[in-house]
């Protein structure tokens, strides 16, 4: 796998300041009523893709707290 940069060092897959997660899902963030329910898409569908204009429209849904003790 490619090195993915990761700086949220609460997520169960981070260490070091990278991702050590097998696989990696990223989805477009929601921002309004219209695009609600896209997130559940099929992986790999041809028919309904989203698009990001910029990083801060992201968000890493394989992201899965540490818990700590």
């Amino acid at each position: 796998m490619t090195d993915v940069k990761c700086s949220v060092e609460n997520c169960t897959f981070w260490k070091s300041n990278k991702c050590t997660a097998a696989a990696i899902e990223v989805a477009t963030v929601q921002l309004s009523p219209a695009k609600a329910g896209r997130g559940d898409m099929e992986v790999g569908s041809l028919t309904e893709q989203d698009k990001a204009d910029q990083s801060a429209e992201t968000m890493c849904v394989t992201f899965k707290e540490r818990k700590n003790g």
